[in-house]
C-alpha cells in the first residue's frame, strides 16, 4: 500500500516521534522511509528587519542537517530498513509539498506542535499548511499531553484522500 514514507524532521524530538510511527508501517509494508530536513534563512519576526544572506551560514547549516539525518537513519538502515535522507531550502511546508511531489511519495507522517487559538494564528501551522494542500496521505503526530480529559483535537489524526 505504502512504497515510500516521508517523514520531515527539523532537529526536534517532537519532530522525531513521527519516526516511531513511520518505521512501524514500513516494517509491515516494507516501504522505504525518506527523512527530509527544511534548511533555508530564516524569515524576519517583523517585515522591518533586514536578513543578510550568508552562504557561509546556509552552507554549515546544510552539512550538520546532513549529519542530523544520517544520525537518524543510521539505527533504521541497521534494523534493515530502506531509508533515505534529503534536504531542501524551501521553507518548511514548501519544502515537504516539493519533496512530496517530486518523490512520489504515499504517505506523509509528521508530528504537529497541537497549538490552537491564538498561537496558531501568530505561528502558523507547518503540519496543518501540509495537510491542506496536498491530495496524499498524511498522519499527523500529536504531541503527549498530561493526563486529563481528552478533547476531539488531542488525537492522531489520518487524512486519507
Amino acid at each position: 500500500m505504502y512504497e515510500t514514507i516521508l517523514v520531515p524532521l527539523d532537529g526536534s524530538a517532537l519532530s522525531e516521534r513521527a519516526i516511531l510511527h513511520a518505521r512501524e508501517i514500513a516494517r509491515g509494508t516494507r516501504s522505504e522511509i525518506l527523512l527530509m530536513q527544511a534548511v533555508n534563512f530564516p524569515l524576519p519576526v517583523v517585515p522591518e528587519a533586514v536578513l543578510m544572506p550568508d552562504a557561509e551560514w546556509l552552507a554549515e547549516a546544510k552539512k550538520e542537517a546532513a549529519r542530523y539525518l544520517e544520525g537518524i537513519a543510521a539505527p533504521l538502515r541497521e534494523a534493515g530498513m530502506r531509508v533515505r535522507t534529503l534536504l531542501n531550502d524551501r521553507p518548511p511546508a514548501d519544502a515537504i509539498l516539493h519533496v512530496a511531489t517530486r518523490e512520489e511519495v504515499d504517505l506523509i507522517v509528521m508530528s504537529t506542535h497541537g497549538r490552537g487559538g491564538l498561537s496558531r494564528v501568530l505561528m502558523g501551522s507547518v503540519a496543518e499548511t501540509v495537510f491542506r494542500a496536498t491530495s496524499r496521505t498524511v498522519m499527523l503526530v500529536k504531541p503527549e499531553r498530561p493526563a486529563g480529559p481528552a478533547h476531539a483535537d488531542e488525537e492522531l489524526y489520518l487524512h486519507i484522500p
